[in-house]
């Protein structure tokens, strides 16, 4: 337990174990110096005095105890001025920063408040828009591809329209043209066989209404020619050919049909093509026109601006990602300076307030802050003056 003679200002500190007999009583305490006595009322009933704090062995203790617990003589002996002074279950500021610093402390708390928040919330941000900003992509160019794929539709369908227009005059005004003799005609079969893209093209068929197939008469295979194909892309498509052939039975009847269907090339690759049909006007004749091509030659500039679209998204990403990354080391590197500039100013104050606390009037007080640092450290010096004031006073009127 620490004492402050009220006259002259000298401290003294009192062994726990020889107060511990007078726990709820009141006594005095005589100073050595200069003999005035300071009365202790019932302090001891509240107040528990932890051990550790007077582990320290070099401070005088009082040597008899009083003749009585009312009214004890006690003269503790002169304090080892070469000693720290010590407050009873105050904080250890010899070093470190555990008790006033840290990451419980004020400069945990701003990384908290400075760093960890903002940092969530532009994280979240950013995560968001890359979201949005990847949906956003890909609705564009899911969207792009549909109107190109409908576009290039459209436009094979009027190709086998308008080819199915000039084979329909080309055989009226050639009514001896017999349908064996289609593809030997050379104007015929140049008009029956165009090319479509770049791999399209299209073909004459027959239907054969009592087998429900198709017999081509012109096609860029002359050795298809004559050759009922149902069975033959039967075999050729495999499961593949339900697709094919509901687009081809859609147009029994003389009927227009269009779709989508999966053909497999040479190498075994499966592609996505659109098949349109279109009957040719001449009576007694089922013949009807054929067009195909692959839909990636429709989707082919969209499918680039897709990848073009994707890598901006994650370049963006990335850029965000830096842009974080960055203020995530600009922010905790200004908190660890300033928070560690701004805890010591603190613990630098309190260690002194502490010290003025236990009579040491004479400490100094030396922090050139223009801020409220500044301005707690000179209102301290103002109070460790008065206090000296205060006790001058005293001593005078003794």
């Amino acid at each position: 337990m620490t004492v402050i003679c009220e006259e002259c200002g000298k401290v003294y500190h009192l062994d726990p174990d020889k107060l511990e007999r007078y726990r709820g009583q009141s006594i005095r305490v005589r100073c050595g110096e200069c003999g005035h006595v300071t009365q202790l009322s019932r302090l001891m009933e509240t107040t528990e005095l932890p051990e550790e704090t007077y582990s320290e062995p070099s401070y005088a203790t009082a040597d008899a105890p009083p003749e009585d617990a009312g009214d004890a003589g006690l003269s503790p002996g002169q304090p080892d001025e070469e000693e720290p002074l010590a407050v009873a279950g105050g904080p250890d500021y010899s070093g470190g920063d555990s008790s006033s610093g840290g990451w419980i402390g004020l400069r945990g708390k701003m990384f908290f408040l400075f760093l960890v928040i903002p940092v969530v919330l532009m994280a979240a941000s950013g995560y968001f828009s890359y979201l949005q900003i990847d949906k956003l992509t890909t609705e564009i160019t899911d969207q792009s591809t549909e109107l190109v794929a409908e576009a290039g539709q459209e436009q094979l369908l009027q190709k086998a329209q308008d080819v199915a227009v000039q084979c329909e005059i080309y055989l009226r005004t050639h009514p001896e043209l017999e349908r064996e003799d289609f593809s030997y005609d050379p104007t015929f079969n140049q008009i029956a066989v165009q090319a479509v893209g770049e791999s399209g093209y299209t073909c004459l068929i027959e239907e054969e209404t009592a087998n429900r197939d198709a017999i081509i008469w012109a096609h860029p295979n002359p050795n298809l020619i004559g050759i009922p194909d149902i069975d033959t892309l039967r075999k050729a498509l495999g499961p593949y050919f339900e697709g094919f052939y509901e687009i081809l039975e859609n147009s029994w009847g003389r009927n227009v049909s269009t779709g989508t269907y999966m053909w497999k090339d040479a190498d075994g690759a499966l592609r996505e093509k659109y098949m349109a049909i279109v009957p040719i006007n001449i009576e007694g004749k089922n013949f009807s026109l054929l067009a195909t091509a692959y839909m990636d030659e429709f989707t082919e500039r969209t499918e680039g601006l897709r990848e073009n679209a994707e890598q901006m998204t994650m370049e963006t990403r990335n850029i965000n990602l830096g842009i974080l990354g960055g203020s995530i080391l600009i922010i905790g590197f200004c908190i660890i300076v300033y928070g560690y500039r701004l805890t010591r100013k603190i613990r630098y104050l309190t260690e002194a307030a502490d010290r003025i606390s236990v009579g040491d009037l004479e400490a100094e007080i030396e922090v050139r802050s223009k801020d409220e640092i500044g301005s707690l450290a000179e209102a301290i010096s103002r109070m460790q003056d008065s206090l000296r004031f205060s006790i001058e006073r005293l001593r005078r009127r003794r």
